[in-house]
């Protein structure tokens, strides 16, 4: 457990080291936004900006911090790949099995990190356009009261709605996490059975082959297909979207993360081969 615990770190500062460049660069982006104007390629400054600029500069700041949570999801999931397939890293005293565990646990950890800064980062820049703008600053009183008579009608059904969606974003964010290393896995599986004079363009349609054979199967299996498809389908909106449908959304999920996460391991101790200088 303890070396479990030293990598875990070890992995969880290298995966949030770029952490604070990304909210630089996204608090100068969203500055700059508000401060000018972009049209037809040129810039102009907001003449606008006196009146509203807190106010607009937290709007785009809240707008960003979707985009650049999506950018650090994925330099999360490649940082994933560049530690499994690192020779190096292979060779710590710790069993594959809880490598790989290690390894997507601190990924969620890091981006868990990323999304409670990006919070802390919005709640400074709201007292500070709380107190320079005053019509937010009513606006958001306001808001506060009608919230707070809201909050008296909270019952059970609306907390399993919260935690529910809550949950649905954790298990789609490993099940991402989950389904990346399944295709570089098999995909790498794949090539090193394959003969060494094969190219990588003939792999790469073989690769295309696999999935078309692999698409055309779960086609097949219509009722499979349903099951799996369900908690995709529930997102989009597709189903009622009752508390009975959120129940089994999250239960299959959950249990397509396991099944992932089982074939994962499997592939990754048994058949994934780490290369030198990746």
């Amino acid at each position: 457990m303890a070396i479990f615990n030293r990598y875990f770190t070890v992995l969880f500062r290298l995966k949030t080291k770029w952490i604070s460049l990304l909210l630089i660069i996204q608090t100068v982006a969203s500055f700059a936004m508000t401060f000018f104007n972009f049209n037809n390629g040129h810039v102009y400054i907001n003449r606008h900006i006196f009146s509203n600029f807190f106010t607009l500069w937290l709007a785009i700041f809240i707008v960003q911090a979707w985009l650049f949570t999506g950018i650090f999801y994925l330099t999360t999931c490649f940082q994933n790949e560049r530690v499994s397939g690192n020779q190096t890293w292979r060779l710590i005293p710790i069993d594959d099995k809880k490598f790989y565990f290690d390894n997507i646990l601190s990924s969620f950890a890091a981006l868990l990190f990323f999304v409670i800064l990006e919070i802390i980062c919005t709640l400074i820049l709201s007292v500070v356009t709380f107190t320079f703008d005053s019509q937010f600053h009513r606006s958001l009183i306001e808001l506060f009261a009608d919230i707070g008579r809201h909050l008296q009608q909270v019952d059970l059904e609306i907390m399993f709605n919260f935690f529910g969606a809550l949950m649905m974003i954790i298990l789609c964010a490993f099940f991402g996490y989950f389904i990346i290393s399944f295709l570089n896995y098999s995909s790498r599986a794949l090539l090193d059975y394959l003969p060494q004079a094969l190219s990588k363009a003939y792999f790469r349609i073989i690769a295309v082959l696999v999935i078309i054979l692999v698409a055309w199967l779960a086609i097949k299996a219509s009722i499979g297909l349903q099951i799996i498809s369900f908690p995709f389908r529930f997102m989009m909106g597709e189903t009622t979207g009752t508390n009975d449908d959120l129940a089994i959304a999250l239960l299959l999920m959950l249990l397509i993360n396991i099944l992932f996460w089982f074939f994962d391991t499997i592939l990754f101790s048994k058949f994934f081969e780490a290369r030198e200088g990746k």
